[in-house]
């Protein structure tokens, strides 16, 4: 992983794209309480009750076509590319997003940012990205603003 400084970093700066396409079995494994268990739990006490996000069926009682992508999961998904950018030395602060449309599983996703801001605070080097998500349509079903700081070379 290579390592962004702050002093390299201008306005405009664009991140990403960093693609998704998230599966039926990375939603289910995602919302499985079996996925955060310690391996000797007793896994058969844990079962998944029907959801907009286990179930063709309860998603289709609430009116949506088929199971979607956790909110959560989609912002994982912005934090990867945030984290990553950030490098071992920096890291995400802030990240706060509004959630305009599903995500299903299958969509192709581009996850993008762009620097809006940079500015040093209390002696940290702060940067401001619009961060969004971007489907095969060209909408933005997740669109936020994230702070990161990164380190200076100096």
């Amino acid at each position: 992983m290579s390592q962004t400084y702050f002093d390299e970093v201008e306005l405009g700066d664009e991140l990403g794209p960093l693609l998704k396409e998230p599966t039926r079995e990375q939603v289910l494994a995602y919302v499985s309480p079996t996925t955060y268990l310690a391996p000797s739990a007793d896994v058969a006490t844990h079962e998944l009750r029907p959801s907009r996000f286990t179930s063709d069926e309860a998603a289709q009682s609430e009116g949506i076509r088929g199971i979607i992508v956790p909110g959560n999961m989609s912002m994982c998904f912005l934090s990867q590319l945030l984290g990553n950018w950030a490098g071992t030395q920096g890291w995400l602060s802030k990240l706060s997003v509004n959630f305009r449309r599903m995500v299903e599983p299958g969509d192709m996703l581009e996850c993008k940012a762009i620097v809006t801001d940079m500015q040093v605070v209390n002696g940290r080097n702060l940067v401001t990205l619009d961060a969004y998500i971007e489907n095969q349509k060209g909408e933005r079903p997740i669109q936020g603003t994230a702070e990161v700081v990164l380190p200076s070379r100096e």
